[in-house]
């Protein structure tokens, strides 16, 4: 019974090592990376106002008696696009959308022959970005931009959204090196970067396995936005949980599954929340709070996976709590999230056994015996007959596993353990004589040599007892 405890226990151990391992496959390159760059409307709208309204502005003038005079600045003044120049970028972007690729790449073209300022260029330049994208040639694309960055005179603005798409190009390219270099670039030209912006470079630093530099972003990401009364991004939460795990801070793991729980308890992921502080519970050596995290998951109905289930009923088994072990496993097979296989109702039949369950436990037990024509299955009928004093059906249950047993067999049996169990069975038949030799061949075995020894001992009492009573009659 012991040596079955053990082995439950470790089960658990090494599932908890699995969960932990699959966190692994957890990747952070989805978490909106993929995104258009950005849409001439949105960048020359201004532009265009400023076109139409340029010829007035030249011809304002400020006037009063009480005017200051300020010393004058030399300004650079700003370029604008045209009119032409607007329209042309304009029905690119339509044969974009529409993709005609063939005819957006004609009208770049004759566009690039105009004579054209330096604003006029770039946006030509983020045109041909844009259509690149569109077309999924993301290598012409973060080409073109980079055309941008190296142009003259290119307004902040555009500079700072293309640094951002290129970023992203160079990161679906997993370019990550290329990536990073373009991101810190925009950094350093930003006032206030966005908490997206913190993850997205967070999420270069995991692709380079830089996990440590990883974590700075990541946590003012969601520090940034609990300041604003925001929930973060459940995405964002899982970024932190992996590099957490990467760099085995299981403390601080801990405390991020549980915003996960706490914020998204909704989320088609919880049960996985769950599963996994149960799992770091383990790492942590707190046992207790292992097993009550998978409790309370199961109460709430959030655990319908057969393995969730199976090593649930085995955690229960190894802390000796095997009624409740029991209950879980029938529950399951009752609601089909088990599977009624000779491995599950072995598990199973050991539960009932041990919770005293005998009559269930013999059923439950005999069809696992059927369905895997196993040793270790046979065995433990044998153990329960014995445990209901029924010699006949335990002779025949372990006679079974003795002959099946094949020592290469995962379900192989200790041979002198089950040689013991029968010496036990035939003592209590009183056939004395079978009994003693099963309990001599045990006694030629190292673990049972002890055990079998006091059984020989016992017997040569026991005859002498009945010789002398047989003579004194």
């Amino acid at each position: 019974m012991k040596a079955m405890k053990l082995n439950r226990m470790n089960l658990s151990t090494k599932h908890s090592k699995n969960v932990l391992s699959s966190l692994l496959l957890t990747t952070c390159i989805g978490m909106s990376v993929v995104a258009s760059p950005v849409v001439l409307a949105e960048t020359t709208a201004t532009d265009s106002s400023s076109v139409k309204n340029s010829s007035s502005a030249k011809n304002s003038s400020v006037s009063g008696n009480n005017e200051v005079v300020k010393k004058k600045k030399r300004v650079r003044r700003a370029q604008t696009m045209r009119p032409k120049v607007f329209k042309k970028l304009d029905k690119v972007r339509e044969l974009s959308d529409a993709k005609d690729y063939e005819g957006a790449i004609s009208a770049l073209e004759s566009l690039s022959k105009m004579k054209r300022n330096s604003y006029e260029t770039a946006m030509t330049w983020n045109m041909y970005a844009y259509m690149y994208f569109n077309k999924e040639d993301y290598g012409s694309a973060a080409e073109a931009y980079e055309k941008i960055i190296s142009g003259k005179r290119v307004p902040e603005s555009l500079m700072q959204t293309t640094l951002y798409s290129l970023a992203k190009l160079y990161l679906i390219q997993q370019k990550y090196t290329l990536a990073l270099e373009s991101l810190n670039h925009w950094f350093e030209v930003v006032e206030k970067p966005s908490a997206q912006s913190y993850i997205l470079r967070a999420q270069v630093y995991y692709q380079l396995e830089n996990y440590k530099k990883a974590l700075p972003d990541v946590k003012q990401a969601i520090s940034n936005t609990v300041a604003q009364g925001k929930k973060p991004r459940e995405n964002w939460l899982l970024m932190e949980r992996a590099v957490y795990f990467q760099n085995k801070d299981y403390v601080s793991m801990e405390r991020c599954l549980k915003d996960l729980i706490a914020y998204y308890p909704k989320s088609a992921s919880v049960a996985q929340y769950w599963v996994q502080l149960s799992a770091i519970y383990n790492e942590l050596g707190k046992s207790e709070l292992e097993l009550s995290t998978l409790e309370t998951a199961y109460e709430q109905g959030l655990l319908t996976k057969e393995e969730q289930l199976v090593n649930l009923a085995q955690a229960m088994l190894g802390k000796e709590i095997p009624y409740k072990s029991a209950q879980i496993m029938l529950m399951g097979m009752k609601n089909k999230h088990i599977e009624e296989n000779a491995k599950n109702l072995s598990l199973l039949g050991d539960a009932l056994m041990l919770a005293k369950e005998y009559e269930q436990a013999i059923s439950v037990m005999a069809k696992a015996a059927g369905l895997s024509d196993s040793a270790k299955d046979y065995y433990k009928l044998a153990q329960i007959h014995t445990e209901r004093q029924e010699w006949n059906d335990a002779l025949v249950n372990v006679d079974k596993a003795i002959e099946k047993n094949d020592v290469s067999s995962k379900q192989a049996i200790k041979v002198n353990e089950a040689r013991i169990l029968k010496g036990l069975v035939l003592f209590n038949m009183k056939d004395l004589l079978l009994a003693k030799a099963e309990f001599e061949l045990a006694s030629e075995s190292t673990g049972t040599e002890k055990m079998a020894g006091q059984w020989l001992t016992y017997i040569a009492s026991e005859e002498k007892r009945m010789a002398f009573l047989a003579g004194s009659e």
